[in-house]
């Protein structure tokens, strides 16, 4: 909120702002200023085109004299200094024009045969960016040829020391002529060229010490360069992007209140209804954009308006380049694609319902904290969504519930989010996993009710009532022990089944439902079930057989026999 407080301010503020520049500049003279500024230029264009008619005299004759000494036949000195005199008269035409009459004469004449020129535009573009970063490193770039020219002109200081001391050495030790005026010559050469390497590392030593007085600290020019870009181009700048978010924000806001007034007369929405919000979206950016560009334009910032136009250019460009994924998000958008609006979409491992497609789309679990998701709308290519089915749920347990899992542990979930569970253990201990671990455990909810079963077996010498008398004892004594445990709407179900003959024993499975109510108490009904099977057995005097393992001794051989 209170970032939209100051995107409605920064709009309003330049909303005014502008108003109040354009009404200065653009409000409608009266008759009598007009008058006045009539006769005002007409004096200023008598004082103005006497000199201009002088110099165009001046031009012509200049032009004539060259003409007339050298005829047809003329040197490549006299051709370049006419063809210099030439244009310097046509520009003295040309502002002859423009003073009488204040129209350009080429400017008239050149619009019919006015041809658009790519790299010129985009050259027009760039001077502006170009101009100010020559200027600001027109210091730097000076200081950086200076001390490469004082580094070559000491090399050749240093060489011309070098000859000068070798020839001195040498006529030291030659008395013949010959040689001796050869080695003059050269001693003077080099004497010479001694002198100019000398003068220049001096001069370029005493520019570089001048240049280096000159410039500033490293934060008064930091402080220099903020003042000049806050007087010259902040306002523009900040008013630029206040147009631009301001509008984009306007177009939101009318966006959703559209949305929100459909929503309420239709449940879903149509096509048409998708589209001309896709559309709307695009044009409010572009709309924003132009926002800007008519602030820079209006602000006579001709710098921000072409690195706008070229930011533009790059943004269309990179749009261009990323069209087949535009594509692809459109559709999904347009709800024609895989994920389509109101089903049900795996994102992690961990199934969402999709609640609402839009350039942010919204995936929403009800069962899970903080079960909610914004992605661009570009997260979604890829994925699939299906319909989902009635009562399905959408996760296998929620918070407080009573689980079991396939890896031994069991408790009762405490948290549960799109990133972790937590599960508290019997005795406070507490294990987290991972939603995607938690989910592949296979947890088992006992918080809807569950079965506590048990495999009890007796010997086969209570064959004759196993089916009947047993059967029938062990189920009334399993009821009327865990009614007293429990309250009747907790005990569900007892069920008592002959279940095999086996090798040794004659086995039963006796099974408990239990409400959901007492699934903290599972353990404690599984070793009660135990304990109250080998009561009844020892009431009722029933044998618990064991396994029995016979060894079958080998007969001895005749030849070991005593």
């Amino acid at each position: 909120m209170d970032i939209l407080r100051f995107v409605f301010c920064l709009s309003v503020f330049t909303v005014f702002y502008g108003a109040i520049e354009v009404s200065a500049q653009e409000s409608a003279p009266t008759d009598t200023d007009a008058a006045a500024e009539l006769v005002e230029r007409a004096e200023n264009t008598v004082s103005i085109l006497q000199p201009l008619l002088d110099l165009e005299r001046s031009l012509e004759d200049q032009i004539a004299a060259i003409d007339d000494t050298t005829g047809p036949d003329q040197d490549e000195t006299s051709a370049t200094e006419l063809e210099r005199l030439r244009s310097e008269l046509q520009d003295v035409q040309e502002q002859i024009s423009v003073v009488l009459t204040g129209v350009s004469e080429r400017v008239y004449l050149s619009e019919e045969d006015a041809r658009f020129d790519l790299n010129a535009e985009v050259q027009n573009l760039i001077e502006p960016f170009v101009l100010v970063l020559n200027e600001a490193t027109r210091d730097a770039r000076e200081l950086e040829r200076a001390r490469r020219g004082l580094d070559v002109a000491s090399r050749r200081l240093a060489d011309a020391e070098l000859a000068i001391e070798n020839i001195e050495a040498v006529l030291t030790q030659t008395t013949a002529d010959s040689i001796t005026e050869r080695l003059n010559a050269n001693l003077l050469v080099w004497q010479e060229r001694l002198t100019i390497h000398q003068t220049q590392v001096d001069a370029l030593a005493q520019r570089i010490a001048d240049l280096q007085s000159t410039r500033l600290t490293v934060g008064r020019n930091v402080n220099s360069a903020f003042q000049v870009f806050f007087r010259d181009r902040g306002i523009s700048l900040i008013m630029g992007i206040g147009a631009f978010l301001g509008l984009l924000v306007l177009c939101r806001f009318v966006l959703f209140v559209a949305n929100r007034a459909i929503s309420r007369r239709e449940k879903e929405k149509t096509f048409s209804m998708r589209l001309a919000g896709v559309l709307f979206g695009v044009f409010s950016i572009f709309a924003s954009f132009g926002a800007m560009l008519a602030v820079f334009n209006m602000r006579n910032d001709w710098l921000l308006l072409g690195l706008a136009m070229l930011l533009f250019v790059a943004g269309l460009w990179i749009a261009i380049r990323m069209l087949p994924s535009l594509i692809e998000q459109l559709w999904v958008l347009l709800n024609l694609g895989a994920v389509q609006e109101r089903e049900r979409v795996l994102f992690h491992g961990v199934p969402f319902r999709v609640e609402k497609l839009s350039f942010f789309t919204d995936l929403v679990n009800p069962t899970l904290d903080g079960g909610e998701f914004t992605l661009p709308v570009r997260e979604l290519v890829g994925m699939h969504s299906r319909p989902a089915a009635q009562d399905e749920a959408w996760f296998p347990s929620e918070k407080g519930d009573w689980v079991r899992l396939s890896d031994g542990n069991a408790g009762k979930v405490i948290a549960q989010t799109p990133e972790m569970v937590v599960v508290q253990l019997l005795g406070g201990a507490r294990t987290t996993y991972q939603t995607g671990d938690y989910l592949a455990a296979n947890p088992e909810n006992l918080s809807h009710g569950y079965r506590v079963e048990i495999e009890f077996g007796i010997g086969y010498r209570h064959q004759e009532h196993s089916v009947d008398e047993i059967l029938h004892t062990m189920k009334e004594g399993v009821s009327a022990h865990f009614t007293t445990l429990l309250n009747a709407d907790e005990l569900r179900r007892v069920d008592v089944e002959f279940l095999r003959a086996g090798a040794s024993s004659l086995d039963y499975e006796v099974e408990i439902d239990v409400a959901g109510s007492s699934a903290h108490r599972f353990e404690e009904l599984e070793r009660e079930l135990a304990r109250c099977l080998v009561s009844l057995a020892n009431r009722h005097g029933w044998e618990i057989p064991f396994q029995q393992v016979v060894l079958h001794q080998a007969p001895r051989p005749q030849s070991q026999k005593v």
